[in-house]
């Protein structure tokens, strides 16, 4: 370990990749240690070096600070550039009990209305300026849990919709800056919203499952074709009227977590949720209760069972789920891919089925089909990246993977400082980093 040591030392000047680089390529692979000191210095240098992401490098003062001369909120309005001359403007408002240097939490807090077709430009709907400030002051005044609270504004009224591809591209961009630029911690990002952005809550956490501790929709409630299977590792939360009737909400809301509840009962270490049907309410509720309760859950970024109904939204599908990455996936259809470590034994064992789903990209609100749970025909002939670290096998020993019953791998995998560097690049998360991946083929 020391001569490593050594070697990464003699050869800073050189950069922190190069470095490990040259040490691994003397060594063979990296040792857990180096590994670890791979991740921490490249994050480093991301965080050091010159921001690309069309987001501010510094956020505003904390929103108690901005108040005008009239006592009235004064707050900063900015616009994330998403391309094809689509703008998103934004809020970033920070609330601190004390400064303390720890690192704080992250909500993306979403505002309700909707989509109006009509509509000359796309920032002109009234219902949605007033809903934007709505979820702004509910920020300011209603929501308690100190952190950093990302409120976005619809990019096009005239779209409408949270779930569009334009939205998930902007808020995984939104959370690497907030980890790399703002000192939030990767494992307590949350995401919220009202009416609207209830359901772009409902919709939105189970597409992108592995990249939050919690989720909270508000007024709000959609069918099982957005998969509450995927819930396993993040807390959820829905607050609705018992009285709200329009869309169906509040019978939806309460089948979805019905799923959730039975998902739980067969798997007791996951599908952590909780519904408030709020007696007498109606479409408005009380907005301050389950921003407290999904803040008291931390993200677990190496799970080791992860459940992945791997979908295509508005024409993106995702291409990992916590440390499952599939490169390689068909352009239609749905996935299910059921994937345990178990750290004892270092033996890694997946399911890859397709789904013989009727979910349709365009009915992602109200479908009523479970989809986690159609029929299932086994996903032979397919890659898989298994993107491995220490907290979830042993990579000083010989790791099994087992695919649709068949063994398809069994040898050492060797740490990487350029499967890091890859990662990092793609995501800069430094908790489910891996420092070692093997790519298998399901039989």
């Amino acid at each position: 370990m020391m001569n490593l040591i050594s070697t990464l030392r003699a050869l800073r000047l050189a950069g922190p990749l190069t470095a490990l680089l040259a040490a691994q390529s003397a060594l063979g692979g990296l040792s857990k240690d180096a590994a670890e000191k791979s991740i921490a210095e490249q994050f480093a240098a991301l965080h050091a070096g010159e921001n690309k992401s069309a987001l501010p490098a510094k956020l505003p003062e904390p929103i108690q600070k901005q108040v005008d001369a009239g006592g009235k909120l004064a707050v900063q309005v900015a616009s994330l550039d998403l391309g094809g001359g689509m703008l998103m403007p934004f809020t970033v408002l920070v609330r601190e009990a004390k400064e303390t240097g720890e690192k704080r939490p992250l909500f993306i807090a979403m505002h309700g209305g909707g989509k109006y077709d009509a509509e000359p430009g796309p920032h002109t709907s009234k219902v949605n300026n007033g809903e934007f400030q709505a979820q702004i002051n509910l920020t300011v005044k209603v929501y308690k849990p100190d952190g950093v609270y990302f409120v976005p504004r619809m990019a096009d009224d005239r779209r409408g919709r949270w779930w569009y591809k334009h939205n998930q591209v902007a808020f995984d961009k939104v959370i690497d800056q907030a980890i790399v630029h703002w000192n939030v911690d990767p494992n307590r990002v949350y995401i919220m919203g009202i009416s609207e952005g209830g359901y772009g809550t409902d919709i939105l956490a189970p597409f992108m499952a592995d990249r939050l501790a919690g989720a909270n929709a508000m007024a709000g409630g959609v069918g099982l074709g957005n998969p509450p299977a995927n819930l396993r590792n993040v807390a959820f939360r829905t607050d609705v009227g018992e009285k709200d009737m329009g869309f169906d909400r509040s019978a939806m809301a309460q089948a979805f977590h019905a799923e959730i509840e039975r998902l739980h009962s067969l798997d007791s270490d996951g599908y952590v949720h909780s519904i408030n049907v709020q007696p007498g309410r109606g479409h408005g509720i009380d907005y301050s209760q389950g921003v407290q309760w999904i803040s008291k859950y931390s993200r677990n970024p190496w799970p080791a069972k992860v459940v992945w109904v791997n979908q295509v939204m508005d024409g993106l599908r995702r291409n990992r789920f916590y440390w499952v990455s599939l490169p390689e996936a068909p352009e239609k259809g749905d996935i299910r891919i059921d994937a345990v470590a178990n750290k004892e034994t270092n033996t890694i064992t997946i399911d890859a089925a397709t789904l013989d789903a009727t979910n349709t990209d365009g009915n992602r609100t109200h479908g009523k089909d479970n989809v986690g749970e159609a029929k299932r025909t086994a996903l032979g002939n397919t890659k898989l990246e298994l993107l491995l670290g220490d907290a979830l096998l042993d990579l000083d020993k010989p790791v099994t993977v087992i695919a649709n019953g068949k063994e398809v791998f069994k040898g050492t995998i060797e740490r990487s400082a350029e499967v890091i560097a890859a990662a990092l690049a793609e995501r800069p998360d430094l908790s489910t980093c891996p420092t070692a991946k093997v790519i298998v083929t399901t039989p």
